[in-house]
């Protein structure tokens, strides 16, 4: 990684009946305090929830911050990983706010991953019809996609299934703290949501990430933070549009991810995200919806962002009842996204003997 900026910079993100406030840099933790008693009312209550994996420090340094902004702070230990985005996990949570008396005029503030921001975001939208959020993000992800798109929470053996609007108001990207403990997979998967969103936007914002796509790999913070600003930015936009078939775009290729990995858990996700784009660009391909040329640039865009391709032997018959599966689990129509030019892709009917061709050729080409 390239040497830190030492700037911080300030990004407004459009949100379904509201914005978002994200704050990027190497020093917005420890400049917080302004911020955090600006937030609410008047500073009283604060939840700190922080994951289990986190560093002692990091969340020290969030409680001084709380302190010195004149809150009363309780620190709540949260499960890192999937394991946060569970009822179980929810339920304990919304438990401990109970026992210190939290209230809609309170302020939760949430340090971890991807998935403790989501289980924050579903925690502050549900407590008392809606409690300030602030999450400080340790990935990538974190940023990407928990703080306009969170991740759904699991019931049962139904994972995913439960859809979570996101509560946060403010948001703490610390530079340090996510370009100094790297987690590969976080940076992949990153990259896979930066190309779904270019892909839902516009042919401009492909082109775009296009240009970032060497800065990136190289890890260039000042590429990597314009990159970020935009894509959250992005993805808020679309979120926040009034078409639904928008909206669902953000969703290309998680069904094939999803049966991907059900079949073979030794698949990273973020590969199996990427596969799935790959698949379902020639899917769109074969209907006549999707120019060959558009194909191989986004072909050509993943391999820029070295994401690579699986190597699994995988029956198609069973990859093709796991995305059935997958898409009947949430719909009753079987619809998958299909891009139908650089920047827009919709979901769409595939016939059965379409997609039996395509699911057999993709079987065999990645047969290790």
């Amino acid at each position: 990684m390239s040497e830190r900026t030492s700037m911080a910079a300030r990004q407004w993100v459009s949100l379904p009946g509201g914005s978002l406030d994200v704050r990027l840099g190497t020093d917005v933790i420890d400049n917080a305090s302004a911020l955090l008693k600006g937030s609410v009312g008047r500073p009283r209550i604060a939840a700190l929830a922080s994951g289990s994996d986190v560093d002692a420090e990091l969340t020290e340094r969030v409680r001084r911050q709380l302190t010195d902004a004149g809150f009363e702070v309780t620190l709540v230990e949260v499960v890192a990983g999937p394991a946060a985005l569970t009822l179980e996990a929810s339920g304990a949570l919304f438990s401990q706010f109970a026992e210190m008396g939290l209230t809609a005029d309170d302020l939760i503030v949430a340090v971890g991953d991807a998935d403790v921001c989501s289980l924050a975001s579903y925690a502050a939208t549900q407590w008392c019809a809606g409690t300030t959020l602030v999450t400080v993000p340790t990935t990538q992800m974190g940023l990407v996609e928990a703080a306009v798109s969170p991740r759904p929470i699991g019931v049962g053996d139904s994972q995913a299934v439960l859809s979570v609007r996101t509560g946060v108001k403010h948001v703490l990207f610390d530079t340090d703290v996510v370009f100094g403990n790297v987690v590969p997979e976080d940076v992949l998967m990153s990259r896979v949501l930066m190309v779904v969103t270019a892909m839902c936007d516009s042919e401009k914002a492909f082109e775009h990430l296009w240009d970032h796509a060497e800065g990136l790999c190289a890890g260039d913070v000042e590429t990597l933070c314009e990159q970020l600003r935009d894509t959250v930015k992005t993805r808020g936009k679309i979120l926040s549009s009034t078409a639904l078939a928008l909206r669902q775009s953000l969703a290309y290729g998680e069904a094939f991810a999803r049966a991907l990995t059900c079949l073979d858990a030794s698949i990273a996700p973020s590969t199996a995200r990427a596969e799935a784009l790959r698949f379902q660009a020639r899917l769109a391909a074969g209907e006549g919806m999707f120019a060959v040329d558009d194909v191989l640039a986004q072909d050509e865009l993943l391999e820029m962002l070295e994401l690579p391709m699986a190597q699994v032997s995988i029956a198609p018959d069973a990859l093709i009842e796991a995305i059935r599966q997958e898409r009947f689990k949430r719909s009753n129509r079987f619809l998958l996204g299909l891009p139908r030019k650089l920047g827009r892709v919709r979901l769409a009917a595939v016939t059965d003997e379409l997609i039996a061709e395509h699911v057999a050729a993709w079987c065999a080409s990645r047969e290790g």
